[in-house]
């Protein structure tokens, strides 16, 4: 089982982070080792939660995973939760939290654990997916920085470039 948990103070608005991360359908644009991802269904129970189904393939070099994951969003509580369907993981259960610091701020949380069905597999695959949730704070920020300005508040970047990362193993 291999787990992380990281976090990060962002310039922007929780809302706008909120549907950025609900956004999967542009994750190859910016999101590392993100190839592809093909929309199966979206439903919107209420206006503020929704429900993605969708394929997405993530790969490095020649190497490609791919698995159906369910996405829900639920603004209420500022979440979102993902958890795979089917492939190759054993389980991939992510969750991301928006917790507003002021208007213009939020603390960005990102935690994954994941499990390969296939131990060989898992030695390579493994290596692709930390490599990819290592970096996708940056990568969010960053995106967020092109779509909505280089951030709105003070003192961003210092408190960015000081996030808290825990990676574990087991």
């Amino acid at each position: 089982m291999t787990s992380l948990q990281t976090s990060k103070l962002v310039g922007h608005p929780w809302s706008d982070l909120f549907n950025l991360v609900l956004d999967v359908t542009s994750y190859p644009e910016f999101v590392p080792h993100c190839r592809e991802v093909r929309i199966l269904s979206r439903t919107a129970k209420d206006p503020e939660m929704t429900i993605i189904i969708s394929r997405m393939t993530v790969g490095f070099s020649v190497f490609e995973v791919g698995y159906a994951n369910r996405t829900t969003g639920d603004a209420i509580a500022r979440r979102i939760d993902v958890g795979a369907l089917d492939g190759p993981l054993r389980y991939l259960r992510a969750q991301w939290r928006f917790e507003p610091r002021g208007e213009a701020q939020t603390e960005l949380r990102f935690s994954v654990d994941y499990e390969f069905s296939n131990p060989l597999l898992g030695g390579v695959a493994s290596r692709v997916f930390a490599a990819m949730f290592g970096k996708i704070l940056n990568a969010f920020e960053q995106r967020a920085a092109r779509l909505f300005g280089s951030g709105r508040a003070a003192g961003t970047a210092q408190h960015g470039s000081a996030a808290q990362r825990r990676l574990t193993t087991n």
